[in-house]
């Protein structure tokens, strides 16, 4: 039998009590890295899904970049709440699921000029976010 230290009690079968560590909140992209084409394209669909049941798909922008802090939240604008990135294997991928949403969920957005994509994002368009020319 094993011995309790001071304050311990026995843990009886029953006692299915959670425990009451806190857990760390995690950021979208930390359960998204290096998606490929499919897995982006539904990541992002889901997201937006999760936040409109019947989405109307053109007040949505796609876009790619190399840098998501300064596309999305610098120059876009855009919010935190209804924004989305996810890190894709190649720029070929972030180029696919990019030209993907536009043609297919008529989303707004146009190809960038960067060079070496690797992050994909979504924002909802308000009177405060900037759509890249």
């Amino acid at each position: 039998m094993r011995r309790l230290g001071p304050g311990q009690r026995p843990r009886d079968s029953r006692d299915r009590s959670p425990s009451l560590k806190a857990t760390p909140r995690r950021t979208a992209i930390s359960r998204f890295d290096n998606l490929g084409k499919d897995a982006a394209i539904e990541t992002i669909i889901r997201f937006v899904q999760s936040l409109e049941p019947a989405p109307i798909w053109s007040e949505w922008y796609v876009g790619t970049t190399d840098d998501i802090n300064r596309r999305l939240y610098e120059e876009d604008g855009a919010t935190h709440t209804k924004s989305f990135y996810a890190s894709v294997y190649s720029a070929a991928t972030a180029r696919n699921v990019e030209k993907h949403l536009i043609t297919r969920y008529r989303m707004d957005g146009k190809p960038s000029g960067v060079d070496n994509p690797r992050f994909v994002y979504a924002f909802k368009e308000t009177k405060d976010t900037d759509s890249p020319l």
